[in-house]
Protein backbone atom coordinates (compact mmCIF):
# COMPACT_ATOMS: atom_id res chain seq x y z
CA UNK A 1 0.00 0.00 0.00
CA UNK A 2 2.84 2.38 0.90
CA UNK A 3 4.63 1.71 -2.41
CA UNK A 4 1.39 2.38 -4.29
CA UNK A 5 1.02 5.74 -2.51
CA UNK A 6 4.60 6.80 -3.36
CA UNK A 7 4.13 5.74 -6.98
CA UNK A 8 0.87 7.70 -7.11
CA UNK A 9 2.56 10.84 -5.77
CA UNK A 10 5.38 10.49 -8.29
CA UNK A 11 2.90 10.03 -11.13
CA UNK A 12 0.82 13.04 -10.08
CA UNK A 13 3.95 15.13 -9.65
CA UNK A 14 5.28 13.96 -13.03
CA UNK A 15 2.00 14.85 -14.74
CA UNK A 16 2.11 18.33 -13.21
CA UNK A 17 5.68 18.88 -14.38
CA UNK A 18 5.01 17.46 -17.82
CA UNK A 19 2.14 19.92 -18.19
CA UNK A 20 4.44 22.78 -17.23
CA UNK A 21 7.69 21.88 -18.99
CA UNK A 22 6.57 19.56 -21.76
CA UNK A 23 8.74 16.69 -20.52
CA UNK A 24 10.12 15.31 -17.27
CA UNK A 25 13.03 12.97 -17.55
CA UNK A 26 14.41 11.55 -14.31
CA UNK A 27 18.12 10.96 -14.78
CA UNK A 28 20.41 8.74 -12.79
CA UNK A 29 23.50 10.48 -11.40
CA UNK A 30 25.62 8.79 -14.09
CA UNK A 31 23.38 10.25 -16.82
CA UNK A 32 23.19 13.67 -15.18
CA UNK A 33 26.96 14.06 -14.87
CA UNK A 34 27.33 14.19 -18.66
CA UNK A 35 24.31 16.44 -19.27
CA UNK A 36 24.10 20.21 -19.37
CA UNK A 37 23.13 21.15 -15.77
CA UNK A 38 20.69 23.79 -17.05
CA UNK A 39 18.62 21.10 -18.81
CA UNK A 40 18.37 18.65 -15.89
CA UNK A 41 15.21 18.92 -13.77
CA UNK A 42 15.09 15.54 -12.00
CA UNK A 43 17.81 13.28 -10.61
CA UNK A 44 17.50 9.97 -8.81
CA UNK A 45 20.10 8.46 -6.51
CA UNK A 46 17.57 5.88 -5.29
CA UNK A 47 19.07 2.61 -4.01
CA UNK A 48 22.65 3.66 -4.77
CA UNK A 49 23.85 3.09 -1.17
CA UNK A 50 25.44 6.55 -1.08
CA UNK A 51 26.44 7.97 2.28
CA UNK A 52 27.42 11.39 0.92
CA UNK A 53 26.27 13.45 -2.04
CA UNK A 54 28.78 14.56 -4.67
CA UNK A 55 29.69 18.26 -4.59
CA UNK A 56 29.02 18.45 -8.35
CA UNK A 57 25.31 18.01 -7.62
CA UNK A 58 25.26 21.69 -6.58
CA UNK A 59 25.62 22.64 -10.30
CA UNK A 60 22.06 21.45 -11.02
CA UNK A 61 20.24 24.61 -9.99
CA UNK A 62 17.06 23.82 -11.97
CA UNK A 63 16.20 20.63 -10.11
CA UNK A 64 12.51 20.26 -9.32
CA UNK A 65 12.74 16.60 -8.23
CA UNK A 66 15.50 14.92 -6.24
CA UNK A 67 15.16 11.29 -5.20
CA UNK A 68 17.64 10.33 -2.50
CA UNK A 69 15.56 7.47 -1.14
CA UNK A 70 16.94 4.15 0.10
CA UNK A 71 20.51 5.21 0.75
CA UNK A 72 22.81 5.62 3.75
CA UNK A 73 22.70 9.39 4.19
CA UNK A 74 23.19 10.65 7.75
CA UNK A 75 23.13 14.33 6.78
CA UNK A 76 22.76 16.62 3.80
CA UNK A 77 25.40 18.98 2.49
CA UNK A 78 24.63 22.68 2.87
CA UNK A 79 24.28 23.19 -0.89
CA UNK A 80 21.03 21.18 -0.94
CA UNK A 81 19.31 24.15 0.69
CA UNK A 82 20.19 26.20 -2.40
CA UNK A 83 17.91 24.25 -4.75
CA UNK A 84 15.39 27.07 -4.97
CA UNK A 85 13.19 25.32 -7.58
CA UNK A 86 13.02 21.93 -5.84
CA UNK A 87 9.40 20.84 -5.41
CA UNK A 88 9.78 17.13 -4.60
CA UNK A 89 12.39 15.64 -2.26
CA UNK A 90 12.56 11.97 -1.30
CA UNK A 91 14.83 11.11 1.62
CA UNK A 92 12.99 7.94 2.63
CA UNK A 93 14.82 5.01 4.20
CA UNK A 94 18.13 6.69 5.00
CA UNK A 95 20.04 6.96 8.28
CA UNK A 96 18.94 10.45 9.30
CA UNK A 97 18.99 10.69 13.10
CA UNK A 98 18.47 14.47 12.92
CA UNK A 99 16.11 16.28 10.54
CA UNK A 100 18.37 18.11 8.03
CA UNK A 101 17.77 21.84 8.52
CA UNK A 102 19.01 22.47 4.95
CA UNK A 103 15.53 21.35 3.90
CA UNK A 104 14.04 24.42 5.58
CA UNK A 105 15.61 26.63 2.89
CA UNK A 106 13.72 24.88 0.06
CA UNK A 107 11.07 27.55 -0.43
CA UNK A 108 9.41 25.86 -3.43
CA UNK A 109 9.16 22.41 -1.79
CA UNK A 110 5.69 20.88 -2.16
CA UNK A 111 6.31 17.24 -1.25
CA UNK A 112 8.74 15.95 1.37
CA UNK A 113 9.03 12.18 1.70
CA UNK A 114 11.32 11.59 4.66
CA UNK A 115 9.88 8.40 6.09
CA UNK A 116 11.71 5.45 7.67
CA UNK A 117 14.42 7.53 9.31
CA UNK A 118 15.23 7.72 13.03
CA UNK A 119 14.97 11.42 13.98
CA UNK A 120 12.43 12.16 16.71
CA UNK A 121 11.68 15.84 16.22
CA UNK A 122 11.04 18.39 13.52
CA UNK A 123 12.87 21.72 13.71
CA UNK A 124 10.96 24.95 14.13
CA UNK A 125 12.29 26.11 10.74
CA UNK A 126 9.95 23.65 8.99
CA UNK A 127 7.45 26.52 9.22
CA UNK A 128 9.41 28.25 6.42
CA UNK A 129 8.21 25.68 3.88
CA UNK A 130 5.19 27.72 2.85
CA UNK A 131 4.51 25.66 -0.33
CA UNK A 132 4.61 22.29 1.44
CA UNK A 133 1.51 20.21 0.71
CA UNK A 134 2.58 16.67 1.67
CA UNK A 135 4.78 15.58 4.57
CA UNK A 136 5.45 11.84 4.69
CA UNK A 137 6.88 10.77 8.07
CA UNK A 138 5.62 7.19 7.95
CA UNK A 139 7.51 4.91 10.36
CA UNK A 140 9.66 7.79 11.66
CA UNK A 141 9.46 8.13 15.47
CA UNK A 142 8.75 11.87 15.63
CA UNK A 143 7.53 12.82 19.11
CA UNK A 144 8.11 16.58 19.03
CA UNK A 145 6.27 18.74 16.53
CA UNK A 146 6.90 22.50 16.44
CA UNK A 147 4.07 25.02 16.64
CA UNK A 148 5.39 26.43 13.34
CA UNK A 149 3.58 23.60 11.51
CA UNK A 150 0.44 25.68 11.97
CA UNK A 151 1.99 28.28 9.62
CA UNK A 152 1.86 25.82 6.70
CA UNK A 153 -1.51 26.76 5.23
CA UNK A 154 -0.94 24.77 2.00
CA UNK A 155 -0.24 21.58 3.94
CA UNK A 156 -2.87 19.01 2.97
CA UNK A 157 -1.51 15.68 4.19
CA UNK A 158 0.79 14.30 6.89
CA UNK A 159 1.48 10.57 7.14
CA UNK A 160 2.35 9.54 10.70
CA UNK A 161 1.54 5.86 10.31
CA UNK A 162 3.98 3.27 11.59
CA UNK A 163 4.38 4.93 15.01
CA UNK A 164 1.88 4.45 17.81
CA UNK A 165 0.45 7.68 19.19
CA UNK A 166 -2.10 7.86 21.99
CA UNK A 167 -5.68 9.04 21.44
CA UNK A 168 -5.14 12.32 23.32
CA UNK A 169 -2.15 13.25 21.19
CA UNK A 170 -3.96 12.30 17.98
CA UNK A 171 -6.98 14.41 18.90
CA UNK A 172 -4.90 17.46 19.89
CA UNK A 173 -2.66 17.21 16.84
CA UNK A 174 -5.64 17.01 14.47
CA UNK A 175 -7.26 19.98 16.21
CA UNK A 176 -4.09 22.06 15.78
CA UNK A 177 -4.11 21.41 12.00
CA UNK A 178 -7.80 21.16 11.05
CA UNK A 179 -7.19 21.75 7.31
CA UNK A 180 -4.73 18.81 7.12
CA UNK A 181 -5.54 15.14 6.58
CA UNK A 182 -3.39 13.34 9.15
CA UNK A 183 -2.92 9.61 8.82
CA UNK A 184 -2.31 7.73 12.07
CA UNK A 185 -2.31 4.09 12.99
CA UNK A 186 -5.12 3.20 15.43
CA UNK A 187 -4.37 4.89 18.78
CA UNK A 188 -2.85 3.09 21.71
CA UNK A 189 -2.34 3.86 25.38
CA UNK A 190 1.41 3.55 24.93
CA UNK A 191 2.18 7.29 24.77
CA UNK A 192 -0.45 8.87 26.97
Amino acid sequence: MKKLFVISILLIFSEQLIGQTGELRILSWEQAKSANPDTVFAISFSKQKVSTLPEDLARFANLTLLDLGKNKLTELPEFVGGFSKLEYLDLSKNDLSVFPVEICRLSALKTLVINRNTFDQLPDCIGYLQELGTLDLWDTPVMNFPVSLTNLKKLKRIDLQGVKYGPTFQKQFKESLPWVTIEFDPPCDCME
